[in-house]
């Protein structure tokens, strides 16, 4: 209806109200009057108060527009076809329409999803539709418009039921694609070269083996002929020799006889690292006790004081393990020979976070100056007529800790005993 005839057709009605009705005394009047003006000072507060909202909500309408269109990310709005009613200026350039996203408007989403990517993107979009409003993810490889290059991207969508369309956030992830890719490439290039060297490594342990096996039985028959004819001459001709002769002829044997510990115990060394390890839970409170009882029963005359945390167990290769309590021990043995009241502590403290066990004593200690010489092979820092031994003991402990995933240290003071820690990982 036009504005004039709702004016005609408001003035009759007016005048057949007029008609029907008194007119109105002068203080009614005066009171008419002034409500009209009343009401006509409320239609101009309201009529201030709707431009004012209409000049925020455009101001709020701009924001939105700006913040939509200059985001770094790409906004899509698509419907159930995947048809794309509405893009940013970010996702039509992620697909190669920069400025021109009106070109972009009721084509198909899809056509810019590469021909390995469609079937993921069509299921992830039948997904979206069916979700009721929950957020789904997928990531689909983009064809860009005009472009040879194709882009990784990552899509997250929700329903909206209130338009039965969905709302699309699409980012480039193209640099982490590549990242993993470039990863999962490195990843098997370090597997390969992983086996490789693990394959070398046993081929070369083996020969090692074998080699030592050879050298140790090439050895021992000429030093056990040195022994024997050395035994010989002392029985046979000993009246005939004097002491400083037979002296040296026992040192001949001796020598000898230490050489054949030596190669016992390199051949021992050289199987603890090809030997497989048999994990279980290991006592090793109950181990110390043992090894314990054994070196007093050996040396009954000897008042030492044995000091052991019970209840201290890991999981680990028992026989191991024993191995290396063993020559911890007699180490701590060896080392309080001239202490008069020795002391032997095996037990389990806190270092740096990380438990530790440790084996001390209050015997000759060492100079931790020459504390890095400790767990080389034949390394000794004490005189071998002072301590005898062979030097390969600390080296066996290392590498059987080395083995557990574990490292081996030392704390000593000369004349002041020292401290053995060692970790073993907790193996499952």
């Amino acid at each position: 209806m036009k504005k004039a005839d709702l004016r005609q057709q408001a003035e009759a009605k007016l005048s057949k109200q007029k008609k029907a009705t008194q007119p109105p005394t002068e203080l009614e009047s005066q009171r008419l009057v002034h409500e009209l003006q009343v009401h006509q000072i409320e239609l101009e507060m309201q009529n201030e108060e709707l431009v004012q909202a209409r000049t925020e909500a455009e101001a709020l309408h701009r924001q939105y527009t700006d913040l939509y269109d200059f985001a770094p990310v790409g906004y899509f709005t698509l419907a159930h076809t995947g048809a794309i009613s509405k893009v940013n200026l970010a996702g039509a350039k992620l697909l190669g329409a920069d400025a021109e996203r009106g070109v972009l408007l009721k084509r198909r989403f899809g056509l810019f999803v590469s021909p390995k990517s469609r079937p993921a993107f069509a299921a992830f979009l039948e997904k979206v539709f069916a979700a009721d409003g929950e957020k789904q993810t997928c990531e689909v490889e983009l064809l860009c418009r005009g472009k040879t290059e194709s882009l990784w991207a990552q899509i997250e969508a929700t329903y909206d039921d209130a338009y039965e369309t969905c709302r699309a956030v699409v980012v480039n992830v193209t640099k982490r694609k590549q990242a993993e890719e470039e990863i999962q490439k490195l990843n098997t290039e370090l597997e390969q070269r992983v086996f490789q060297r693990t394959a070398q490594l046993e081929a070369a342990n083996k020969e090692l083996e074998a080699f030592a096996y050879s050298i140790s039985h090439d050895l021992r028959a000429p030093l056990r002929g040195i022994d024997g004819w050395s035994l010989a001459l002392l029985e046979d001709y000993g009246s005939q020799l004097d002491e400083l002769a037979k002296t040296y002829l026992q040192r001949v044997r001796s020598e000898t006889q230490r050489m054949g510990q030596l190669i016992d115990d390199l051949l021992k060394l050289s199987r603890l690292s090809s030997s497989e390890m048999s994990l279980r839970r290991v006592d090793l409170s109950a181990i110390a006790w043992m090894l314990a009882a054994g070196l007093q029963k050996a040396q009954p005359e000897r008042q030492v004081e044995f000091v052991i945390q019970p209840g201290l167990q890991v999981n680990g290769d028992a026989r191991l393990l024993e191995i290396a309590l063993t020559n911890l021990l007699n180490n701590a043995f060896k080392f309080i020979g001239k202490t008069p009241q020795a002391r032997i502590q095996f037990g389990q403290t806190e270092v740096e976070g990380q438990q530790a066990f440790f084996v001390r004593d209050n015997g000759a200690g060492f100079d931790m100056a020459f504390a890095k010489k400790l767990f080389g092979a034949f390394q000794r820092l004490h005189q071998a007529s002072d301590f005898p031994g062979t030097g390969i003991g600390l080296t066996t402990v290392q590498r059987i800790v080395h083995r557990h995933g574990g490292r081996i240290w030392a704390e000593a003071a000369v004349d002041q005993g020292a401290t053995f820690y060692f970790t073993l990982e907790q193996i499952p």
